[in-house]
């Protein structure tokens, strides 16, 4: 995977985001809430909803910033999935790299035992 955040890796489309958010799973964390859609293609893509709640244009931006570089350092982790992600208020609290810490933390928290994806099914089944 390239080190890089490209256009195939954002949700754009207002249908495709609706879609997540109809079809999805609902994960929830202390610092965000995730909204995720297994599919078969392997490139993940994601979408940072940051609302006037969580503050001023600086600090939504900060936060969005935090957890997009968090997602193009541990890609892997987002394979085969469409992801919503939305921050919490308390995100802002912290400082940009423990953000970005916290973010994989918690995504790798409530996605474990969420079931196999797509792409691990057919290779558990080849294992057999």
């Amino acid at each position: 995977m390239s080190p890089t955040l490209g256009r195939e890796h954002r949700l754009r489309r207002r249908r495709e985001i609706a879609r997540v958010f109809q079809l999805g799973q609902r994960l929830e964390a202390p610092l965000f809430s995730f909204r995720v859609l297994h599919k078969e293609e392997p490139t993940p893509r994601f979408l940072v909803v940051a609302g006037r709640r969580l503050g001023g244009a600086v600090t939504r931006n900060r936060v969005k910033r935090a957890v997009r570089e968090g997602f193009r350092l541990h890609k892997e982790l987002f394979a085969h999935l469409d992801a919503v992600i939305i921050p919490r208020p308390a995100a802002t609290l912290l400082r940009p790299g423990e953000l970005k810490e916290r973010f994989i933390e918690e995504f790798r928290e409530v996605s474990h035992g969420q079931g196999d994806a797509p792409h691990q099914r057919g290779i558990r089944a080849k294992e057999s």
